[in-house]
């Protein structure tokens, strides 16, 4: 199960950098940061559909979503000295709250071999 999670840090990780490197492309006219915006996003789908074979949808897609907003956030303040509203922050918060949300009811969920649901319906052993 750790390594689907994993996957899905990474997956976070790379959609944050490719972000950054979209803003960094210029309307993608910059064919450096461009190139690297695309192949850190291919990497970011592959690493989110792995882990979505195992990762409940609603936790991925919230952690993905969630983390990646809210750093993205936080890194276009640090990075490129961006401001952020009274409005925004309240935003992000509410957001780091719907994620620990999600999180904390995918675990009250009973407990399901999700790698061994994956392998029985790959070959179809049900």
């Amino acid at each position: 199960m750790l390594k689907y999670y994993v996957a899905l840090g990474i997956a976070i990780l790379s959609e944050i950098a490719g972000t950054l490197s979209l803003k960094l492309s210029v309307g993608f006219t910059r064919l450096s940061w461009t190139l690297f915006s695309i192949g850190l996003y291919l990497i970011m789908l592959y690493c989110l559909s792995y882990a979505m074979r195992v990762v409940p949808l609603s936790v991925a897609y919230g952690l993905w979503t969630g983390s990646g907003t809210f750093l993205t956030a936080i890194l276009g303040v640090v990075v490129f000295h961006e401001t952020l509203t009274i409005g925004q922050i309240f935003g992000l918060v509410l957001l780091v709250i719907g994620v620990v949300a999600l999180n904390w009811s995918g675990e009250a969920e009973e407990e399901l071999d999700y790698e061994q649901l994956q392998i029985d319906e790959k070959f179809d052993i049900r």
